[in-house]
């Protein structure tokens, strides 16, 4: 249960309150981490590809509730997946000062992204059930292998289907008996171009959007550590020339590195500056021998 003794994060320029609060609560608020023109462009991006998403049939919904159509149709919520390949909008967010003051000592400096979403909640859109980010590890465990960067690219309020979040709940060592049972959450409020780290072993989920006609804009790059399989299937999602055009920094956050012994590819696709950094364009060796 939330301690009320205690004063909950607040938006702040000073990373060591930030990695405090992050410690303490299970996450942490930055506030103008993104200017409001830059939101702005960034949003824009993000609602026109998802007016197209809903016009070519391809919308992915959800936030019906418990009772959800299976076929999610109906659902009022909307969410965009795979967002690295539908605009260099969202790229500068994987690069932004707060992943390395943040996520970083976090996870470790080889972090890598497994997924790069929105999620817009419309109003009617009910709670999300309260999960962990890293339900996939067995518990307990006592370290985070994965957090999330939150970009509120429209105002969060308690009415808007601001992510609900339960404090402290990363120190609990075990998952929601009940994930409707909303008795302790507190919810994420924020203005446009705040950014929210939460770490993977924190109780949350999408809030209710109670609201008359006020949609919550959010974009999401949920990080983990570089040995663990990504969200997202980058090397297979994205298109060859979106990964042609992306500096090697970039490149090298979305996994198309090998990490030690891990993700090793043949010899002769390991290049780059920074290390070894995968060319997907490089012939591969194949099959050879002495007698031909």
């Amino acid at each position: 249960m939330p301690n009320t003794t205690q004063t909950l994060p607040s938006a702040t320029q000073d990373w060591d309150r930030m990695r405090s609060d992050l410690y303490q609560f299970g996450y942490c608020l930055m506030s103008n981490a993104l200017a409001l023109d830059e939101a702005e462009r960034v949003k824009a991006r993000l609602l026109d590809q998802a007016a197209g998403e809903v016009k070519a049939g391809l919308a992915l919904r959800d936030g019906g509730g418990p009772d959800e159509d299976p076929a999610l149709e109906t659902a009022p919520n909307q969410r965009v997946t795979n967002l690295l390949d539908k605009g260099e909008e969202f790229w500068q967010l994987l690069l932004h000062p707060i992943v390395d003051e943040v996520v970083c000592p976090l996870l470790g400096k080889h972090v890598i992204s497994s997924s790069v979403t929105a999620n817009i909640t419309h109003p009617g859109g009910q709670p999300q059930p309260l999960h962990t980010d890293q339900a996939y590890v067995d518990v307990p465990v006592s370290k985070a292998v994965v957090c999330n960067t939150l970009w509120m690219l429209s105002d969060f309020t308690a009415d808007n289907g601001g992510t609900w979040l339960v404090p402290g709940s990363h120190h609990w060592n075990r998952m929601p008996s009940d994930p409707y049972d909303f008795s302790d959450v507190i919810a994420l409020e924020g203005e446009v171009g705040t950014v929210c780290v939460f770490e993977g072993r924190i109780w949350h989920g999408t809030g209710a959007n109670v609201t008359e006609g006020d949609s919550r804009v959010g974009l999401l790059n949920y990080w983990c550590r570089p040995w663990i399989r990504q969200q997202e299937n980058m090397p297979l999602s994205l298109r060859d020339e979106t990964v042609a055009a992306m500096p090697e920094k970039l490149k090298q956050r979305l996994g198309f590195a090998v990490h030690g012994t891990l993700g090793n590819v043949d010899p002769a696709l390991r290049k780059g500056a920074l290390g070894d950094l995968v060319d997907r364009s490089v012939p591969r060796v194949g099959r050879l021998s002495l007698l031909h």
